[in-house]
């Protein structure tokens, strides 16, 4: 914004008065026009961030139910597993085999991490983005306890490695086995808990998402 002084001199009072008029109306007109174009993108902006975190709500609202499914077949693949070796242990003999097959899609905040760092989160009313909070930290709880139970099936399949058979694994092997199993399925149904409190959240929190 510049403001230039009058190109003629200034002789009265009375000229003065009239330089001085015209410049703090230029500068208030100017104000006010930074102030609507201001106006304008914030509201551009916190438009488009509700519109993206709507969809992206919605999109995961959608593969959190996908997940769920996935985390039933995985805990009735854990108790075959367990029963299985549970057998082996006590009878030193496999009536089949195990299995260590998952799936599950993490949960995206690129849409709330992209609203927090333009400022649309600061132009949102309390409550509203008080609600957005809630459910992406609970999103964020869900893919961090997936990703615990991810590892949990590839460290149940660690003994396994380089084409070892389970009948040539030591009691030890076996037995910590077993046990890595039982805490993994604890990891599973810690994860299906916090899944289930955030379809809760999403029902209270971020009704567009259903």
């Amino acid at each position: 914004m510049d403001v230039h002084p009058p190109h003629g001199s200034i002789h009265t009072w009375w000229d003065f008065s009239v330089h001085l008029t015209i410049i703090t109306l230029g500068l208030l007109i100017a104000l006010g026009l930074e102030g609507i174009v201001e106006w304008v993108h914030n509201r551009h902006l916190l438009h488009r961030a509700e519109a993206n975190l709507s969809s992206e709500l919605h999109e995961n609202r959608a593969i959190l139910e996908d997940d769920e499914k996935s985390l039933d077949a995985a805990e009735k693949q854990l108790d075959a597993n367990l029963q299985l070796l549970s057998s082996f242990a006590t009878r030193h003999q496999a009536d089949g085999e195990l299995k260590f097959n998952w799936e599950w899609n993490s949960l995206g905040s690129a849409a709330w991490d992209t609203a927090r760092d333009t400022g649309a989160v600061a132009l949102m009313d309390y409550a509203v983005a008080q609600r957005y909070s809630e459910v992406y930290t609970q999103q964020s709880l869900v893919n961090t306890q997936a990703l615990a139970f991810i590892r949990d099936v590839y460290r149940n399949a660690a003994p396994l490695q380089g084409n070892r058979q389970l009948s040539t694994l030591q009691s030890a092997e076996i037995d910590s086995m077993v046990s890595n199993f039982r805490q993994t399925m604890v990891d599973l149904k810690l994860l299906r808990n916090l899944s289930n409190s955030l379809s809760r959240s999403f029902e209270r929190n971020a009704p567009e998402a259903r």
